[in-house]
């Protein structure tokens, strides 16, 4: 066997604490990941997993090995993009994640021509809105809405973009249109239980300043996808993300509120493992994303 490919299939093993995971995402089966190891240990003559039905350690030998793996496999990537760079055309898989509403809207609809652009890479895309282990799973780049977590992550800013007040047509005819953000601490608001303060809305005006709004409502919920289907059903006023909503305004199912004020603006990172080399596949796709990203607030 091919000892590079070993080493990185030994590397993933060890990240991701599974033989089925790392067959899942290599697309080999659990049986040829097993030989991989299989031929290392052999070669080194030093048993480097501890394998039980239930979990996989690390042996002292196989820990000490992981970071050698590391290292070389990141040397070996940046030797190839330095010596290459400009000649050569990154390839490989990528797996990438994001979270399934702006995955829809924002992600999957870049990803075309991006692979049009690079024809010898591949892209395993997993959107899912819980918080993914991107070391365990083997992600190379997450695309991250909102405020970010305190983590060992590495994250660019590729842009951001607006937040809308908006209620459904049945609402705003039962209960009126506020004309000011003071207004709303008179109406039922819709509340994002996954903020630190989700009973303050902040705005922005020329003629006014900044204004925090203390609202409140009787109904508070975990998920965007939640509050969007609340507003719809007249439930409440909502504060989202304007691409959570574009297709709902264009429509008229909802309708954008107090147009004179600015809410304060979200972020869109991208996050990756940190490393001292970040693999030329990763840097094509961020700035890929980026420019994406302007071109749709333009």
């Amino acid at each position: 066997m091919d000892v590079m490919q070993s080493m990185a299939v030994f590397r993933r093993v060890a990240e991701a604490g599974s033989f089925s995971a790392v067959a899942r995402e290599t697309a080999m089966s659990q049986s040829s990941v097993s030989k991989h190891v299989a031929a290392l240990e052999e070669r080194l003559g030093a048993k480097l997993l501890n394998r039980s039905t239930r979990q996989l350690n690390l042996t002292e030998a196989g820990s000490e090995y992981y970071h050698y793996c590391v290292r070389i496999l990141n040397a070996f990537q940046e030797a190839e993009a330095s010596v290459g760079k400009g000649k050569i055309l990154p390839t490989g898989a990528l797996r990438i994640s994001s979270t399934t509403p702006f995955g829809k809207v924002f992600v999957l609809p870049c990803l075309n021509d991006f692979l049009q652009q690079y024809p010898d890479i591949s892209v395993d895309y997993i959107m899912e809105d819980r918080q993914i282990d991107l070391l365990k799973e083997g992600i190379d780049l997450a695309v991250r809405v909102g405020p970010l977590e305190d983590s060992s992550l590495i994250a660019r800013k590729i842009g951001s973009g607006k937040r809308v007040v908006v209620a459904s047509p049945q609402y705003l005819l039962q209960h009126g249109f506020p004309k000011t953000p003071a207004e709303l601490q008179k109406h039922n608001c819709l509340l994002y239980s996954q903020l630190k303060s989700p009973k303050e809305w902040f705005f922005h005006s020329a003629q006014y300043g900044d204004e925090t709004v203390q609202v409140d409502g009787r109904l508070r919920v975990s998920s965007n996808e939640a509050m969007v289907e609340a507003a719809l059903n007249g439930i409440g006023i909502a504060c989202l993300c304007e691409w959570h909503v574009r297709d709902y305004i264009k429509r008229g199912k909802l309708t954008v509120l107090l147009q004179k004020y600015q809410l304060t603006p979200y972020d869109i990172h991208v996050v990756y493992p940190e490393r001292k080399f970040v693999p030329q596949k990763v840097k094509c796709l961020i700035e890929h994303l980026r420019k994406h990203l302007q071109q749709l607030n333009a």
